[in-house]
């Protein structure tokens, strides 16, 4: 299946031109831009490219392919891109299967309790790498939504429930808390806690974590409702929206939103985004609510190694 490509492990050099290669991918599965440099460089700083990672070059020396396995809470997750053109080719499965080799091997390897999962994330418009992943076992876990909000137009001011205030988070001092309430917001029985030091590593990252975008609701002294924001680019990123139980169905989801929305505009950003899970049917309706609108779906295919 890799016959036509050279192989070859990446390079800090070869950033600019893997980005080049995901963004004509996402062109041609979503219609738009949907990677960023920074997310790029974080998986890189993740990961051991002279092991985690391969590019594939055509006879010419253009890149063609690139294919990576990186860490995933209950086991590893394969991030593929197949340039435009090359869809004839069995690039994306030969990629596939080459990551997918590793992957296992490096779960059994490591024979950690309840990390035995390999999974993806592509489009669901793209149906030739969804039949190359059924036709290898692999099967639909989850749909993702990615949301927008055109930050052009007019919307609403918040509306605080009563007795609640909002200020934006302390570095160094409220990290822990944040913590907790978004764990506990978002655990479920297939979610399992994430450990403190892996979540802050990402959400923190000194690359895109600004304090002033991390914006909490307050009943007192107690933090009832965050709302994590990230300045990518070209999009605000809302990461991480999280309400404490008592105060659900009362308008604290909607008024960290908008009050997101509005901070957002204050800086120029045209648009602001987030991921939601299908299933999580009253938090579509929230985003929906607030003037958001489905832009992209990704599906999660998955396969357990045993």
């Amino acid at each position: 299946m890799l016959e036509k490509y050279f192989l070859r492990r990446p390079g800090k050099k070869d950033q600019q031109a893997v980005l080049d290669l995901m963004i004509r991918c996402d062109i041609r599965d979503v219609g738009q831009q949907d990677s960023d440099l920074s997310d790029l460089q974080y998986d890189w700083r993740e990961i051991d490219l002279d092991r985690d990672a391969w590019l594939a070059f055509d006879g010419k020396g253009v890149l063609k392919g690139y294919a990576a396995v990186l860490p995933w809470q209950t086991g590893r997750r394969l991030v593929i891109y197949d340039d435009p053109g090359t869809e004839g080719d069995d690039l994306f499965l030969g990629l596939l299967l080459l990551c997918e080799g590793w992957a296992a091997a490096r779960l059994r390897d490591n024979a950690e309790p309840g990390r035995k999962q390999i999974v993806t994330h592509i489009s669901d418009s793209v149906d030739y790498q969804k039949q190359n992943l059924a036709n290898v076992g692999y099967t639909i876990n989850r749909f993702i939504f990615n949301m927008q909000m055109d930050l052009s137009g007019e919307f609403s001011l918040p509306a605080w429930p009563e007795g609640v205030v909002v200020r934006t988070a302390r570095t160094g001092v409220d990290d822990k808390l944040i913590h907790a309430i978004v764990q506990k917001a978002f655990r479920k029985t297939d979610h399992p806690d994430q450990p403190f030091d892996e979540w802050k590593e990402f959400m923190m990252r000194a690359d895109l974590y600004d304090a002033d975008l991390w914006f909490l609701a307050l009943d007192g002294d107690e933090i009832v409702g965050t709302c994590l924001c990230f300045p990518y680019e070209e999009t605000g990123w809302i990461r991480q929206l999280a309400v404490a139980e008592p105060y659900r169905k009362r308008g604290l989801g909607s008024a960290l939103l908008l009050h997101s929305f509005h901070a957002f505009k204050q800086r120029g950003y045209q648009k602001v985004g987030l991921a939601v899970e299908s299933a999580n049917v009253n938090a579509y309706r929230l985003y929906e609510r607030v003037g958001m609108k489905k832009f992209i779906q990704l599906d999660e295919f998955q396969k357990i190694i045993t």
